[in-house]
């Protein structure tokens, strides 16, 4: 009965700790890392299509960069991170459910012209050293 009980806890004790190894970017920050690389690909999208002149490719590289860098995440971490989280949908999942809700609440603040809160605010705006218009 005692050794059962140990057990019990034993399990219960490694259920609790982050199902997330630790050379993996945690959810919170594979978050706002992702959220940052879709505004860098909104950009991309708008500026592509509104300014024929626009070299995408290499201003896409340049903006990736830079999210890493304010992020400080390393591009390899990231891809490694990326990876784990397509081999485990289940922790996936969130992180997918919690940009959709941010986006849909920035599009209704778009409309209403309130200010809500998204991972990494303003930080493509502050950060990027690019000019962004109309944003």
């Amino acid at each position: 009965m005692r050794n059962l009980l140990f057990l019990v806890l034993f399990v219960t004790i490694l259920s609790c700790k982050s199902s997330v190894p630790k050379d993996i970017l945690p959810p919170k920050k594979m978050q706002a890392v992702l959220w940052d690389m879709m505004q860098a690909d909104e950009m991309m999208e708008y500026y592509s299509t509104n300014d024929s002149s626009f070299k995408g490719i290499s201003k896409h590289t340049v903006y990736y960069q830079n999210i890493f860098a304010i992020h400080k995440v390393s591009r390899e971490s990231f891809k490694n991170s990326l990876n784990y989280y397509k081999d485990h949908p289940a922790s996936l999942k969130p992180i997918l459910d919690s940009l959709q809700r941010f986006a849909q609440r920035s599009q209704s603040s778009d409309t209403n012209k309130k200010k809500v809160f998204k991972p990494g605010h303003d930080t493509l705006k502050r950060k990027l050293h690019v000019p962004i218009h109309g944003m």
